[in-house]
C-alpha cells in the first residue's frame, strides 16, 4: 500500500510507515491515516455537528428537497458506477457512502474531518481512511482508476489547484465525477448565501476542467446541483 502514497509536504516517496525519506513523520491512529498533523483545516461547523446524522437524514432530506426530486443514493450510485476500478478515491469522503455503490479492490475515503472519518471505519472498515487536504493529496502520480468529490468542490476556495492534483493522481484514461453548487437556481443561490460561497455557473467549471486537461466532460443539472462527469486523455 506504501507504493501509492507520497508525502504532501515534499512528494519524496515513504521509506517506512509513515516516515518519508525526508523525514517527515505522519500517525495512524484508530486505522485513520492523519496526513494533515497540526494544519488548521476545519469542516464548517454545521457539518460536524450533523456528522451522526448526515447519512440517514441530512443529505438524504437536503438533497430532494433542492435536486428537484432526486434522491442521494441515486446520485451517489451513478457516480460510484461510474468511477469503479481497482484503486478509487473519494475525496470529501464523508462517512463513504458513495463506497456502497463503487466496485474497488482499493477503497480510499479522504476528508479533514475525523469525526466523519471515524463513521466511515465503523460502517465500511474495508475503505482506506484518510485525513488530508485536498490541495495537497498525498499519493504518487497516475495511481488511481477513479476520483470522485461529492458535493465538495464549491466548497474548496484554491478549486483549480485541487483539480490538478485530481488530475495529477489520476491514471491515463481514469474517470472523475463531481457534484457541485452551481449557480442554477432560487435554491442554489440561497445555500450559497448560507454557506457563504462564491456561485460559480457551470461554464466556470467546464472552463476549469478544460485548462486542467479532462476531456469528454458531461454534465447534468439537478435542481441546485450540476454532476460533471469526466476523463483524463
Amino acid at each position: 500500500m506504501l507504493n501509492l502514497f507520497r508525502c504532501p509536504i515534499d512528494g519524496s516517496r515513504f521509506k517506512d510507515k509513515w516516515i518519508c525519506e525526508n523525514g517527515h513523520s505522519f500517525t495512524e491512529i484508530d486505522g485513520i491515516i492523519d496526513f494533515m498533523k497540526d494544519e488548521k483545516v476545519e469542516n464548517p461547523d454545521i457539518l460536524e455537528r450533523v456528522a451522526g446524522v448526515y447519512e440517514q437524514l441530512w443529505a438524504p432530506i437536503g438533497m430532494f428537497l433542492t435536486s428537484g426530486g432526486k434522491t442521494y443514493s441515486s446520485i451517489m450510485r451513478s457516480s460510484g458506477e461510474y468511477v469503479s476500478g481497482n484503486v478509487v478515491i473519494d475525496i470529501g469522503t464523508g462517512t463513504g457512502k458513495l463506497f456502497d455503490y463503487t466496485k474497488c479492490e482499493v477503497c480510499i475515503g479522504i476528508d479533514i474531518s475525523t469525526k466523519f472519518l471515524r463513521i466511515l471505519k465503523r460502517k465500511r472498515s474495508n475503505v482506506i481512511a484518510v485525513r488530508a487536504n485536498a490541495n495537497r493529496l498525498p499519493f504518487n502520480n497516475e495511481i488511481a482508476d477513479g476520483i470522485s468529490a461529492m458535493f465538495v468542490l464549491h466548497m474548496i476556495p484554491s478549486k483549480a489547484v485541487v483539480l490538478n492534483e485530481i488530475f495529477r493522481v489520476l491514471k491515463g484514461k481514469g474517470k472523475f465525477v463531481s457534484s457541485v453548487l452551481t449557480n442554477n437556481n432560487s435554491f442554489s443561490r440561497f445555500l450559497a448565501k448560507w454557506w457563504k460561497l462564491e456561485l460559480f455557473p457551470v461554464d466556470y467549471y467546464i472552463k476549469l476542467l478544460k485548462e486542467v486537461g479532462f476531456e469528454k466532460i458531461e454534465y447534468q443539472k439537478i435542481g441546485a446541483w450540476t454532476l460533471f462527469k469526466c476523463a483524463k486523455p
